[in-house]
């Protein structure tokens, strides 16, 4: 998949421009693996370290293929998935605000947020879909985690690879643009002065795939900070 490819290659040009220790690295959204050449990645890191919520086979699979080299990390960005399943109401402030990092074993020299950043708010929004009547809070809400995360990966205050759609375009049957999301205002601060090493489309339902005809392509940036 071209998606694919073109992740892949950005994470390696944003490797070798951040120029980073070697020690170690740490690749958030890292729980499917497909999109991260780790293979390339391990000629330039001692260790890594792959991030998620939950981890796929190949994940574990490949965890045990290079015991020493790769490690799993089950930890929730967000900071507030075990919360929501208790309260089942939108958390407090302070609770998106204030960063929440994983123990690890040796600090990374270099992190990567890897196609995860505009995803984080998919599932507890749809979670609370029901049970909040305020659209306006619920849409401030999932803007604040993606802005949460931004903070959340300078916090370890190490060079930044951040791999996010910046962009979704619905087009009707006939190819005319229907509606689209821009994402770019969020990450403005985050990406000023920073260098972009990559831009690309994402064609995540191409023609035919959703019903009239309809389809979704969604803009990609890489950006090294």
């Amino acid at each position: 998949m071209p998606h694919l490819a073109a992740t892949r290659a950005a994470l390696l040009r944003a490797a070798d421009l951040a120029r980073p220790n070697p020690a170690c690295a740490l690749l958030v959204g890292a729980g499917s693996v497909h999109d991260l050449p780790l293979a390339q990645l391990m000629d330039r890191f001692e260790r890594i370290v792959l991030l998620d919520i939950a981890f796929g086979v190949e994940a574990r699979r490949m965890t045990k293929r290079w015991p020493k080299r790769l490690h799993l990390c089950r930890h929730d960005v967000t900071g507030i998935v075990d919360w929501l399943a208790r309260h089942r109401r939108l958390p407090p402030a302070e609770m998106l605000i204030r960063p929440v990092l994983p123990l690890l074993e040796i600090k990374p020299d270099w992190v990567a947020s890897v196609n995860c950043l505009t995803q984080l708010p998919l599932l507890p929004l749809n979670y609370l879909a029901d049970k909040v009547s305020d659209e306006s809070a619920l849409e401030t809400f999932g803007r604040t985690l993606i802005q949460g995360h931004l903070r959340w990966l300078q916090a370890w205050r190490a060079p930044i690879c951040l791999i996010s759609e910046v962009e979704d375009r619905h087009f009707d049957r006939h190819g005319v643009l229907a509606d689209s999301s821009d994402y770019r205002d969020l990450l403005q601060g985050f990406t000023a002065g920073a260098a972009c090493v990559g831009r690309w489309p994402w064609q995540i339902h191409p023609p035919g795939e959703l019903a009239d005809g309809r389809h979704e392509t969604r803009i990609v940036e890489a950006w090294c900070v």
